[in-house]
């Protein structure tokens, strides 16, 4: 009999079941790793160059302004940073600098200033191109009064846009405007020149006048600093004239052009006030200042501080908190410089040629947000587009810098149809955004809340008067009553939590939002006999430090009442009356605990052409390191996510 022997152990049928199961596993593990972690990498550029023509046009046998198209329809009645003085005959001939676009059709209209009421609304037909320019001219109705302010919107086509250009127009009564905006332009041309000596006769220097700053001449400064005699200088461009103001005998002139300087270029402004003389004109008032644009190789490093360049502004800047990273706000464009990296970083910016005025429109604004420990930040742009995905519109661009990627991520895009001038007034008091993606702006009185993912709008206040509410230094903390009088409670929102405390009044007394010292709150208490004035019988200072809300200071003085409170970030005004309402006299609180001694501050240095230039002071740079920092450009991730507000105009 045969011998049968059994194999042990496990069948080979079950292995190869264990084998596929295993390779089905991690085929699985492998597509839904795949499926899951799945993204579409944002699409990051550089700002793309400005695409829309620009208009000029010709008055009084001068070629002024120079308007900037809009690509959606604005609020005429607030655009009125622009004037075009008409002569009695009414004409004006316009050019448009096409750019490369094809301009199919023109026209006007022409409202009243408040726009309740049209004037005129008329096509134009005789549209004469030539290389790069479009010109027609045209002779506005004669229902116009003269030394009456109107609106002028002209409409472009091109292509399947029509295109928007505002301005104000009116009948000069001002029979010499011709001769005194060619005073000007004369004035301009000579300060620019060798002969710029032969306008020391329109100077009045003070008494204490030394010459040293380019930057900021005025009809007080030096003959020196008006010809900027040790500064080397070019007009890189054609002036750009406007016509501000007009009198009887008397008008303002702006002149705005850029000027080089070796490896900076300027934006530069002219300001004149100019009366009619015979046989010659009276300069009633002169301001020119400069403002550096940099470039890469513009920024240096000396005394342990970033220096700039030339301008008659300080920047806006803001820093972190441990002084290493710093965000400034220059000519329009947003900087950041690292001082352990030694490393200054363009992180937007318009700016793309110095030859084309597009890219230097100073119709918009930057404000910095926060900046953290990183260099990271959050910014909002505001005002009109020069160029971008944006171009041609108004309203305030949300950005996330990430400093390790070196790149801003567009968040929301909240379109308005009102200008810089407008949106400064009435939309930058309050602009704040949390870390978790929540975005506060105070809008024609409202506050609003922005949730950046949905893009949902919420209204959280309504309707706040001046007297009512008070706004942080940082934006994050909003103070208010529920009228515009003193009242029982006053509440306090931290907007980075939306937490919402209250300060109630004792007994029959008052409470009323006064300041914020910093970031501490101002507040009074008024007794029920003094509603009437308003006068205030003590003041109380809050601090919510560590999420805590605790009273640092309280005022008051027998016999004496708080009439009005002016306050900054560090010291207090008070106007003082006594109790039969007699003027007493004033007092100040200092805030003792604000650190004089910063890490990071704005100064000033010497420049043998210059004179005085703007740089920014770091404790932690060493004050061996010179010479230039590096640079470079940051990246932008832009989306087409636009947030319409004008629900809460």
């Amino acid at each position: 009999m045969a011998l049968k022997f059994r194999t042990t152990g496990m069948k080979s049928s079950t292995k190869h079941r264990i084998i596929l199961l295993v390779i089905v596993f991690f085929a699985s593990l492998i597509f839904f790793y795949c499926l899951l972690n799945r993204h579409t990498a944002p699409s990051v550029s550089q700002m793309s160059s400005p695409t829309l023509p620009t208009v000029s046009v010709n008055s009084f046998d001068t070629d002024q302004l120079l308007l900037h198209g809009y690509t959606s329809e604005m609020d005429a009645s607030q655009m009125t940073d622009t004037l075009i003085p008409l002569d009695t005959d009414r004409k004006l001939s316009f050019t448009v600098n096409t750019y490369g676009n094809q301009i199919r059709k023109a026209s006007y209209e022409i409202h009243s200033v408040d726009t309740s009421r049209t004037i005129s609304s008329e096509p134009i037909d005789s549209l004469a191109s030539s290389g790069s320019t479009v010109t027609f001219d045209t002779e506005f109705t004669n229902l116009l009064d003269p030394g009456k302010k109107y609106s002028l919107i002209l409409n472009l086509t091109s292509g399947k846009k029509t295109l928007h250009y505002y301005s104000q127009i009116m009948i000069a009564q001002n029979t010499h405007l011709k001769d005194l905006v060619k005073f000007a332009t004369n004035f301009h041309k000579k300060s620019l020149s060798d002969s710029y000596d032969s306008l020391g006769k329109y100077l009045e220097p003070s008494s204490d006048a030394s010459s040293g700053n380019v930057a900021h001449v005025t009809i007080h400064s030096t003959i020196n600093d008006l010809g900027m005699q040790s500064f080397s200088h070019k007009e890189e461009s054609d002036p750009i004239i406007s016509v501000t103001d007009v009198t009887d005998d008397t008008a303002s002139v702006t002149i705005s052009y850029i000027l080089d300087h070796e490896k900076s270029c300027y934006l530069a402004v002219e300001k004149y006030r100019i009366r009619y003389g015979s046989p010659r004109m009276y300069l009633l008032s002169f301001d020119r200042k400069l403002d550096v644009v940099p470039k890469s190789g513009t920024f240096s490093v000396r005394d342990s501080s970033l220096l700039i360049g030339a301008s008659a502004d300080a920047p806006v800047m803001m820093a972190n908190e441990s002084g290493s990273v710093a965000a400034f706000v220059q000519a329009g464009a947003l900087y950041e410089y690292n001082v352990n990296q030694n490393k200054v970083t363009s992180v937007f910016s318009f700016f793309k040629d110095s030859d084309d005025p597009r890219c230097l429109a100073p119709d918009h604004d930057i404000r910095i947000l926060n900046i953290d420990a990183s260099g990271s930040m959050d910014f909002v742009v505001y005002g009109y587009m020069n160029c971008g995905s944006h171009e041609g519109r108004s309203g305030i661009d949300i950005y996330h810098y990430d400093s390790s990627s070196n790149v801003a991520t567009e968040e929301g895009f909240i379109n308005s149809k009102n200008p810089l001038s407008y949106l400064q007034e009435n939309f930058s008091e309050l602009l704040y955004r949390t870390s978790g993606g929540r975005f506060y702006c105070l809008l024609n009185r409202n506050l609003l809340g922005i949730d950046l993912a949905t893009k949902k709008t919420d209204i959280i206040l309504k309707n706040l008067q001046d007297s009512q509410y008070c706004v942080s230094d940082s934006m994050r903390y909003i103070a208010w009553t529920s009228t515009s009088a003193p009242d029982t409670v006053l509440k306090v929102r931290d907007l980075s939590s939306s937490k919402v405390r209250e300060i109630k009044a004792g007994g029959s007394d008052k409470v009323k939002a006064l300041c914020f010292m910093g970031e501490n709150l101002v507040y009074g208490t008024v007794a029920a006999s003094d509603l009437d004035t308003g006068y205030m019988k003590s003041l109380s200072i809050i601090s919510f430090q560590n999420g805590k809300m605790s009273t640092i200071k309280t005022y008051q003085k027998k016999g004496l009442l708080i009439s009005k409170v002016s306050g900054s970030s560090n010291a207090l005004k008070l106007s003082r009356v006594k109790a039969d309402g007699s003027k007493a006299s004033s007092d100040t609180i200092l805030d003792t605990l604000v650190d004089a001694d910063e890490d990071v501050t704005l100064s000033t240095a010497s420049d043998e052409d210059a004179g005085s230039i703007r740089c920014i002071t770091f404790k932690k740079l060493s004050s061996d390191l010179a010479g230039h920092p590096k640079y470079s450009v940051g990246g932008l991730t832009l989306t087409n996510s636009t947030i319409s507000l004008e629900l809460y105009r």
